[in-house]
């Protein structure tokens, strides 16, 4: 995927971020953050270091920083990327990289489907990409483990943020809300949504120098990387390499 990136996007900067094995500030504040999860696999333990071998022969730049996810380290070189007058692309499968969507910060999700800009998170979501953050804090992520407001999914967040603005005024105005279950859940649990707030909200200011010029797009070590596919077996990499060159 990240070789036909190169191939057929031309990016002319690019850079991958990775997580670290390490907790984040995330699972300080609330520990029971992603234990729903699986522990990586073995095998695929053992391939990480192969992994970041290939990237590197790629000349392409790895970003990783302890406490902190790929994908708040993401948002920090989309956020310096966006006020420096960059075109940012944000390839994440992540719904939590969509609330870094901005005017001149898109996300793509899958390969082949169009890209989310501010435009389609609202059409999609019905709230800014701003407010993203909001929704996810009333209606919880269960991908992550986070338990939202009982009684408030997704749709009800949306409505409720679209009417409010945000969860801090919602909770500021909580005797406004109509609907008498919805308001008592609010008071009982509006600690818990504040800090699910926190926990799905990515940090743009991960501490990490933001050197553009590290991330122009290079001619990758061909060299290397026949050595590394020849090893691995990779002849259709492999194959791709040496047509390329």
């Amino acid at each position: 995927m990240l070789m036909k990136l190169c191939r057929e996007q031309k990016p002319e900067y690019i850079a991958n971020a990775f997580d670290l094995p390490a907790p984040t500030f995330r699972h300080s504040a609330f520990p029971q953050y992603k234990a729903n999860r699986p522990q990586m696999p073995e095998d695929l333990k053992k391939q990480m270091p192969i992994i970041k071998e290939i990237v590197r022969a790629l000349r392409i730049p790895i970003l990783e920083r302890e406490g902190y996810e790929a994908d708040d380290i993401l948002a920090t070189f989309a956020k310096a990327g966006g006020e420096n007058g960059f075109e940012v692309y944000v390839f994440s499968r992540d719904k939590d990289c969509l609330q870094t969507a901005s005017r001149n910060i898109k996300i793509v999700r899958q390969e082949n489907d169009a890209p989310f800009d501010v435009e389609r998170v609202r059409k999609v979501y019905g709230v800014d990409p701003s407010q993203l953050p909001d929704v996810m804090a009333l209606s919880g992520d269960s991908s992550d483990n986070i338990p939202g407001v009982p009684g408030i999914g997704t749709k009800t967040a949306g409505r409720l943020i679209q009417e409010f603005g945000s969860l801090e005024n919602l909770l500021d105005n909580i005797n406004s809300v109509r609907n008498a279950r919805v308001k008592d859940n609010l008071r009982q649990f509006s600690d818990r949504a504040k800090l699910n707030k926190e926990l799905v909200t990515l940090d743009s200011n991960v501490p990490l120098s933001v050197d553009f010029d590290s991330f122009r797009l290079k001619e990758p070590d061909r060299n290397r990387l026949s050595e590394i596919f020849g090893k691995l077996e990779f002849k259709g990499l492999l194959k791709k390499l040496l047509e390329s060159i």
